[in-house]
């Protein structure tokens, strides 16, 4: 990979990661500042991040639903470095929710981070990327992006949005020298299932699938499950698709992940419903 950072030559390129407060985006800070990339964490409050700048990253505050923050922060980085070598869009939130009952004021919100943000973050990020001739971007996606499961249907919607924007990109973009990656990873343990959150339903139609929902999904999310991974074992790999010289176009960490999008590939629909739908609500029955 060519070097983007056009102010300080014979430097690694300059990294933007956006979402760094927690989880993988704070991996991903501290992983690329460790490899010696300048890193520009960010995150929607400045306090969420100031101890990455005890490591070395230079932290800025970055709302993806807020042009004029992502210009300012973009900005920052091309004053410093020239353009952005390396953009990870991260920032991201998820709902686990019946459709029925989701609420929409949290459904737009799903997409104006998920989808709008990423998208917004790139166009800022890409003239400058574009003059330079060379960058990538990686897009943090979801398993999830490549089938739905009962009460994910709108957070993984947003996941396929992406699976599809970054195909788009990808083609798109390589006549300039810049490379753009999915990345689609299955559970991660992490905040991010509590800070998205299960709408339980609490005595009503849903109530029982909301309590398997959330039993599943605290099991999996576990630090040592079977199959979830660390934020740090994860960044390791968002690292080497970011610097190796040809990567793949998309990364699926993890037999889980690797496993549910080849079952789902060839499963009848009729039989993928009746496996998760079965094990959600036997998991969710209150005991007698």
């Amino acid at each position: 990979m060519q070097n983007a950072a056009l102010k300080n030559p014979g430097t690694k390129p300059a990294v933007l990661i956006t979402g760094c407060s927690s989880g993988l985006g704070h991996a991903l800070a501290r992983c690329f500042v460790q490899a010696g990339h300048p890193t520009y964490a960010t995150a929607r409050r400045a306090d969420a991040i100031a101890d990455l700048e005890t490591v070395g990253c230079k932290t800025l505050t970055l709302d993806v639903t807020d042009e004029a923050s992502i210009k300012a922060a973009i900005d920052i980085v091309e004053r410093d470095c020239g353009a952005v070598g390396i953009l990870i869009n991260n920032a991201g939130i998820g709902l686990m929710s019946p459709m029925e009952i989701a609420p929409m004021a949290d459904v737009r919100n799903q997409y104006e981070t998920n989808v709008f943000g990423l998208l917004a973050v790139t166009q800022a990020a890409l003239p400058a990327m574009r003059n330079a001739g060379t960058g990538r971007i990686l897009n943090i996606g979801s398993s999830g992006g490549e089938f739905t499961t009962p009460t994910g249907g709108v957070y993984q919607a947003t996941k396929n949005a992406v699976d599809s924007m970054t195909d788009a990109m990808r083609m798109e973009l390589k006549q300039f020298g810049i490379d753009v990656v999915l990345i689609e990873p299955g559970a991660i343990s992490s905040k991010f299932g509590v800070n998205g959150g299960l709408i339980m339903d609490e005595n009503g139609p849903y109530a029982q699938l909301m309590r398997g929902v959330q039993k599943i999904t605290s099991q999996a999310l576990a630090s040592g499950a079977p199959g979830t991974w660390s934020p740090d074992e994860l960044a390791q790999i968002v690292l080497r698709a970011s610097t190796t010289r040809r990567p793949k176009s998309r990364y699926r960490p993890g037999l889980v992940a690797k496993s549910l999008i080849h079952l789902r590939a060839w499963m009848p629909d009729r039989l993928w419903d009746y496996m998760f739908m079965s094990q959600l609500l036997k998991a969710g029955k209150k005991p007698q």
